[in-house]
């Protein structure tokens, strides 16, 4: 007997949510590890990473659900490694981290991650130096929306050392959460240590 699509939707939906129960959502303090990284966080965040589709060596930490407040936080991006994952194998538009971007391209490279993971119209501004364990990089701010409408608010840093990038990014919706939680991931990002 063949099920109808929606029962198998149905089906499908509540084998995932069983799956996705199985993994746990750790909550996280102090000292973060994030691959080559750590980041020392200044109160308690959700490490909802094991339930995301995030690319190996991103982290996703939250304080009240990702949509609601979203930390990224990768540990050493290598040559040719995503901060989103792309679609398909086959897919070329979510870009690749290159040891040889400037300034700009870094900056561009993390807009057009958050464009790769559903923001729309995102943008970037005030981009100004950051110097975080003894290594320079860059910071700026991000403007976008999300697929309804809701204005998200945030800004990302990339601190490069030894060819490999360490990115991180704070978006928010610009009322309430984003003023409740931005001295919190700034104090994540001028925080990290090799």
């Amino acid at each position: 007997m063949k099920l109808s699509k929606s029962l198998k939707f149905v089906a499908i939906t509540a084998l995932s949510a069983s799956m996705a129960a199985c993994v746990s959502i750790a909550e996280v303090s102090g000292p973060y590890k994030a691959g080559n990284s750590i980041y020392t966080l200044d109160r308690s965040w959700n490490d909802v990473t094991p339930v995301t589709a995030n690319p190996k060596g991103v982290r996703l930490l939250t304080l009240d659900g990702p949509v609601l407040n979203s930390l990224y936080l990768s540990g050493g991006l290598k040559e040719g490694q995503h901060l989103a994952r792309p679609n398909s194998r086959r897919e070329k538009t979510t870009p690749a981290w290159r040891a040889d971007m400037g300034i700009i391209e870094q900056v561009e490279f993390v807009r057009d991650s958050v464009d790769a993971y559903g923001y729309q119209r995102v943008e970037t501004a005030s981009p100004r130096p950051v110097n975080v364990s003894g290594q320079r990089g860059v910071r700026f701010d991000i403007a976008a929306a999300t697929v309804s409408g809701l204005r998200i608010k945030g800004f990302g840093q990339v601190v490069v050392k030894d060819d490999l990038a360490y990115v991180a990014i704070y978006l928010s919706p610009e009322e309430h959460f984003y003023p409740e939680s931005q001295a919190s991931a700034a104090a994540a990002m001028d925080s990290l240590a090799f």
